[in-house]
């Protein structure tokens, strides 16, 4: 999946919602960021063309990514923050 982050770097990484944040990783930039579910202030999704925009607001800026099903992330970090 791509991701944009709040500086507007567009790069592949993958991702691993774990219990305390989101991972992500950039095996090609050989990059990697955290997440904190403690940031997240607001999650929205769109769709454009085939796939899902989610658009995870947090303290420190907005980080999209783009992805086939975009619901399951949403789930996944909505279940771990709980």
């Amino acid at each position: 999946m791509t991701e944009t982050d709040e500086v507007g770097t567009t790069r592949l990484v993958s991702l691993e919602v774990a219990d305390d944040a989101v991972y992500r990783t950039s095996k090609a930039q050989m990059w990697e960021g955290r997440l904190p579910h403690a940031a997240v202030v607001n999650m929205d999704i769109t769709r454009v063309g085939a796939s899902d925009l989610v658009t995870v607001d947090t303290k420190h800026g907005s980080i999209t990514w783009s992805l086939k099903n975009g619901q399951q992330l949403i789930d996944a970090i909505q279940i771990q923050r709980a």
